[in-house]
């Protein structure tokens, strides 16, 4: 894996209504990388910009980039909103 070509990079995303009515998405396969948006859209905007940010402290400081373990089924178990285009 070429950890210079962050943009190669996919990672399943999970997203959780909390009881204030916005939106918690993470990517599980990269620990920390949690955030919170007032709306679906907002939580996703943060998320794929948390990810980026995520892999290159990771790649900096670590060198190493984690890998994706979850499969679309292990997702859907996890994610509590449901969105059409899922997979």
């Amino acid at each position: 894996m070429n950890i210079n070509n962050l943009s190669n990079m996919k990672y399943y995303i999970t997203y959780e209504k909390d009881e204030r009515g916005g939106y918690i998405a993470a990517a599980p396969a990269i620990q920390g990388c949690t955030v919170y948006g007032k709306t679906l859209s907002l939580a996703h905007r943060n998320i794929q910009s948390a990810i980026q940010e995520c892999l290159e402290v990771q790649r900096e400081f670590i060198n190493k980039i984690p890998k994706e373990s979850l499969t679309p089924a292990q997702v859907k178990r996890l994610s509590f909103v449901h969105l059409p285009d899922y997979v």
